[in-house]
């Protein structure tokens, strides 16, 4: 299997190692160094598989400003259903793991999120609400108190942008990143990397058999 391609694919790879060895013993843990490594072009970061390495990210960067988004539980499980195990479960993201190496990878690391999470049992429902209301929890008490801010996205700007210092900017809150919209970008990215093969392995060569065999009929016309 060739590496990935891009530099975000790449960073599949260093989650990849950290889940490794934070769930397996398998490697070295990530610590400041390996932190640096991954995140060294970024000023913040958000969501899934960072939230799996919040003690770690805490430990390599004790001043970070946390901002811990609450959500209702229930609509919370759901967005995890429509997004995480709606691409794990998707047949066409699966035949494109199965032939695209940043995708197969994106599928480990998809799967380790809700394995860590769980502590293996993934589809249950039950667990992974109680990960949602553990993790919210242990930020608490692992951020100081100066450093947290608690917001809901009807919170809008204001409390954003009093904690980080930042004028409020000029425009509406926007109102992205839901479960389907997760889902559906990822499996039309897998759309695309099965076309490409395709393209690439089938159709292309197909078309310069059908060249060469077209020469061959054309030569032994004119020549035979």
């Amino acid at each position: 299997m060739s590496a990935p391609e891009n530099i975000k694919d790449r960073h599949l790879l260093c989650w990849r190692e950290a889940f490794m060895a934070k769930l397996y013993d398998s490697g070295t843990p990530y610590g400041r160094e390996e932190s640096d490594k991954l995140l060294q072009r970024y000023d913040a970061i958000t969501d899934a598989p960072c939230v799996n390495f919040s003690d770690e990210l805490l430990a390599a960067y004790p001043d970070a400003k946390v901002i811990l988004s609450k959500r209702d539980p229930e609509r919370w499980l759901e967005s995890i259903l429509r997004s995480y195990h709606a691409v794990i479960e998707s047949r066409v993201f699966r035949i494109g793991a199965a032939i695209d190496p940043a995708l197969s990878i994106l599928d480990e690391v998809f799967r380790l999120v809700l394995i860590d999470w769980t502590g293996g049992d993934w589809r249950n429902r039950q667990k992974l609400l109680e990960a949602y209301h553990r993790h919210n929890e242990h930020i608490r008490q692992i951020v100081p108190k100066e450093n947290l801010l608690e917001w809901e996205p009807r919170d809008g700007w204001g409390p954003l942008c009093e904690f980080l210092g930042k004028d409020v900017p000029d425009e509406p809150f926007p109102y992205a990143n839901k479960g389907d919209d997760v889902a559906n970008g990822v499996i039309k990215a897998a759309r695309y990397r099965i076309a490409k093969w395709v393209l690439g392995k089938l159709i292309l060569p197909g078309l310069s058999l059908g060249v060469v065999l077209g020469g061959w009929v054309v030569y032994r016309r004119i020549w035979a």
